[in-house]
């Protein structure tokens, strides 16, 4: 149960982390009724020779809110009376992500990390 756990904690870091790095230049705030994809985000993810890979507005999702991406990806909404007490984390927006993360090395307890990336 602790290693699907940290397969998850792993996975969801990784998605979050690229994806900030690749649309960190784009100033604006997602919000749940803005459509997913943008054309401002392909010019961008284009438009950066490191990138390592091309953008293209899919037919398939192009039409997709921020809350029914999340919906599609199985993000349940938390009740309000539940998230009382809980504290929020912030965090500076210019903090430097880094330029490599390899779970493995982050978490070596979580052996199902080595077994699917190694």
């Amino acid at each position: 149960m602790a290693s699907k756990l940290c397969l998850a904690v792993a996975v969801l870091f990784l998605s979050v982390a690229a994806f900030h790095l690749q649309v960190s230049a784009i100033d604006s705030k997602l919000k749940l009724g803005s459509r997913i994809l943008k054309e401002s985000i392909v010019d961008v993810v284009n438009g950066n020779p490191s990138a390592g890979w091309k953008a293209e507005m899919s037919p398939r999702f192009s039409n997709y809110t921020v809350a029914q991406f999340k919906y599609l990806l199985g993000v349940k909404q938390t009740p309000k009376k539940e998230l009382l007490g809980v504290p929020v984390m912030r965090h500076p927006k210019s903090k430097a992500l880094p330029k490599e993360f390899d779970a493995r090395k982050a978490w070596p307890q979580c052996a199902t990390l080595h077994r699917i990336l190694g």
